[in-house]
């Protein structure tokens, strides 16, 4: 009996260990794509992170967006453009980041490393929480929202590079957290679409990515 009972919260757990919780769309989002293809990053002014860690996931979201889903990201260094109060650019939208970080918690280790997306954190760890939307800024419509929780382990050697590059731009102090953050931002990002750009647009992106 107690072996089935093990069984039947290790299935329990397998099934809510994600990360990412909850997405909903727009009916228009995907048909949209054809000409909503520009947009902004801003971190929500009640987002519960300090500076640096702010300006970190920021940057990680643009290249996101820009790298791997092809949008015509605009910079925005001061997210003004948070609930499109202002346009930068071309732009046509804004994704917004409402942002949590949780540090050294009293959970268990174990219970952590068994279901990250529903323990945590540990007294060495964190916990992340993120709340994303994109708007769309001539109609104020919310084509797309998406939230994403976790905790993680700090410390690693994992993806050095990926810690480097980040520790050279906003300093060592956020090295422990470039993998956390990172992570749980690109699951959460990967459920958006991306456009499709033609080559006008291409050539578009490459002057605003250069600073032309």
């Amino acid at each position: 009996m107690r072996s089935k009972l093990i069984l039947l919260f290790l299935i329990s757990v397998s099934f809510t260990n994600c990360a990412v919780k909850q997405i909903r769309i727009a009916p228009n989002f995907e048909s949209s794509l054809d000409r909503f293809k520009r947009l902004t990053v801003a971190i929500d002014s009640s987002s519960k992170v300090n500076q640096v860690e702010a300006t970190l996931v920021k940057s990680m979201a643009e290249q996101e967006l820009a790298h791997h889903k092809e949008f015509i990201v605009y910079p925005d260094p001061s997210s003004k453009n948070q609930n499109c109060k202002s346009p930068v650019g071309k732009s046509q939208g804004v994704l917004t980041l409402k942002l949590e970080e949780t540090l050294n918690g009293t959970t268990p280790s174990f219970f952590v490393w068994l279901s990250p997306a529903t323990f945590g954190p540990s007294s060495d760890g964190m916990k992340i929480s993120i709340q994303a939307q994109i708007q769309k800024c001539d109609t104020k419509e919310i084509l797309w929202e998406g939230t994403a929780s976790s905790s993680y382990f700090m410390g690693g050697d994992e993806e050095a590079t990926l810690r480097t590059s980040y520790e050279n731009k906003f300093g060592k102090s956020v090295g422990p957290k470039v993998l956390p953050y990172y992570d749980i931002l690109k699951s959460l990002l990967d459920k958006i679409r991306s456009p499709v750009l033609n080559e006008a647009e291409q050539d578009e992106k490459i002057e605003v990515e250069s600073g032309s």
